[in-house]
């Protein structure tokens, strides 16, 4: 699976959870995973997470990442060998601020093919 291929359903899954007929939908609870996905991000290059929750995590392995979400005040900074959990369910952007890889981990209901 290439970046584009796995950014592609980060933002599927991340859209499906929040979904009404996702795991909001209460009629039964979906068995859960947790997915963790890896890409390089080159120097400048920019994505905003629509759809997160506290459950998304970014850790930064190599490089330098600026995270902050819709309406938030706060910045954050990440270096490799940190790493940001989502604070609040407004979209979530992320900018490499040099070439990095991030590791971007969320839950995600378990879907029966």
């Amino acid at each position: 699976m290439n970046k584009d291929d796995s950014l592609a359903f980060v933002h599927e899954r991340l859209r499906y959870n929040r979904a009404p007929t996702g795991r909001a939908s209460g009629l039964r609870s979906l068995p859960r995973v947790t997915r963790r996905f890896v890409v390089e991000l080159e120097q400048g290059e920019a994505h905003v997470f629509e759809h997160v929750d506290r459950t998304v995590v970014l850790r930064c392995d190599r490089g330098g990442a600026w995270v902050t979400h819709d309406g938030d005040p706060k910045d954050v900074i990440l270096m490799a060998g940190e790493e940001y959990r989502a604070e609040r369910e407004d979209p979530l952007h992320v900018y490499a601020l040099v070439a990095c890889v991030l590791e971007i981990e969320f839950e995600d209901d378990v879907t029966q093919h």
